[in-house]
């Protein structure tokens, strides 16, 4: 079902991102202060997969969509599968609701309106938000070194293994920084992601490029 409170508030950009789940769209919303573009694009939390469809039925309804929307990016996990999937899973919602879906993964391309898709971690590889996120701060080697040797260490003495490796891995590193809540969207909030990192070059110039009318 879709996300009634996302779908209630005014629209007040004519960017609109619509990013999965609220961590997500905690995280984007700093991603977008950092680029200053926040007066360009209002980032909105559709749900879960399952929810896209509809909330972009019910969304390009509203009458402040119609009237003020130019631009329309979504943004969602690989998780375990090629980012085609996931880019195909997105397109066909866009259809279902109406919207001329992008013809390239990661590219804002102008249909009706301008329209992109973008698929993490790179619109390439299977991942999510933190793997992404593990990736930029690649720099930091200690730390992550301490990282993997405790997994290692786990594995080696056939301790129970996470189900999701790199949230855990993720979850880990944010433990060395001194952070109790373990959400990429949280750790965002505390500078704590290297913005300008090359990892997240990509998904920068999406987002500038969404911005643009």
């Amino acid at each position: 079902m879709s996300d009634r409170k996302s779908l209630s508030r005014s629209i007040t950009t004519n960017a609109q991102l619509l990013v999965e789940g609220r961590t997500p769209e905690i995280f984007f919303r700093e991603m977008v202060e950092y680029l200053g573009l926040a007066d360009r694009i209002q980032v909105r939390d559709f749900g879960s997969i399952s929810d896209l469809t509809d909330y972009l039925k019910d969304f390009t309804q509203k009458a402040d969509f119609i009237e003020t929307v130019t631009s329309l990016g979504i943004i969602r996990d690989a998780e375990d599968k090629p980012a085609s999937s996931g880019f195909d899973s997105v397109c066909h919602s866009l259809k279902t609701a109406g919207i001329t879906p992008p013809e390239k993964i990661g590219e804002v391309e102008q249909k009706t309106i301008k329209v992109g898709v973008f698929i993490l971690p790179d619109c390439q590889n299977e991942g999510m938000i933190e793997t992404l996120c593990l990736d930029s701060v690649a720099n930091e080697a200690s730390a992550l070194q301490c990282v993997n040797d405790y997994f290692n260490c786990l594995k080696a003495k056939s301790v129970t293994w996470p189900a999701n490796i790199t949230k855990a891995k993720t979850w880990a590193f944010l433990a060395t920084k001194d952070i109790s809540d373990p959400q990429v969207g949280r750790a965002a909030q505390t500078k704590i992601w290297h913005w300008d990192a090359n990892a997240f070059e990509k998904l920068r110039n999406f987002l500038k490029d969404l911005a643009q009318s």
